[in-house]
């Protein structure tokens, strides 16, 4: 009987908090307010590489790592300038899946830098003896944190405007916040790039590039609920025929 008397009590502690939790809301709307803003790319990311075959392994080794130590002394010029190196990777040249021709081997080098002029110079001259395989654009940290910060304050005071418009449409006493979120995205423009220039010439001359913007932007979603008054039930004033 014990056992009986607290599994029941149990279950009835349970059922109360769950009505608790699941405590029925009226007069819920949802909202979004989002505002953007255009920034300027003020990084340059650049992604070259050095490639080459041999027919022996190690003389392929000598030479990639010959053209990448002149990279990156040539990147060590700079200290704006940021250098990352890939992994060395070779593989076979092989000819119907059992003799080896000879090995084909590639290392990358990763530059970034917020001197886009320089580091557009520097590409230029490091096509010499590397490739450049990617280039792109990006808003730095710290102008995009700041970015981001204005656009709170403009998106959340877009949100709790729309609620107001809500609020006096409906007829709302007021309103409180139920739930609310804060998103972020940036949209970085595509850089297309031709590479197919004289190793001579551009060696002389810098990258064309531009930077462009990118978009900032900023969503604020989130569920108000209305505080509607409860209109009062009508008091009656006929006077009763007779009294009891």
């Amino acid at each position: 009987m014990k056992i009986i008397l607290t599994a029941f009590l149990f279950l009835l502690w349970q059922s109360i908090a769950q009505a608790g939790a699941d405590e029925q809301r009226y007069n819920l709307i949802h909202l979004q307010a989002e505002r953007a803003e255009k920034v300027s790319n003020d990084t340059m990311h650049v992604t070259l590489n050095t490639y080459g075959e041999d027919r022996d392994a190690s003389q392929l080794a000598m030479r990639i790592n010959a053209d990448m130590a002149w990279a990156l002394e040539q990147t060590g010029m700079y200290k704006s300038v940021k250098a990352k190196t890939g992994s060395y990777q070779t593989w076979p040249v092989e000819r119907d899946k059992i003799l080896t021709r000879g090995w084909r081997g590639q290392q990358t080098l990763e530059l970034e830098s917020t001197d886009i002029e320089l580091l557009s110079k520097l590409a230029g001259t490091l096509q010499d003896k590397l490739k450049i395989n990617s280039m792109r654009f990006s808003v730095s940290d710290e102008r995009r944190e700041a970015a981001e910060n204005r656009l709170m304050e403009k998106a959340l005071d877009a949100f709790k405007e729309r609620a107001r418009i809500v609020r006096v449409n409906l007829k709302a006493s007021g309103y409180r916040i139920v739930d609310i979120n804060i998103g972020t995205s940036t949209q970085h423009p595509p850089i297309r790039y031709q590479s197919r220039m004289a190793a001579a010439d551009m060696a002389e001359s810098a990258v064309a590039v531009e930077g462009g913007e990118s978009d900032i932007r900023i969503t604020v979603s989130g569920r108000i609920e209305l505080a509607v008054p409860v209109p009062s039930s009508p008091v009656s004033s006929a006077v009763p025929d007779s009294l009891p």
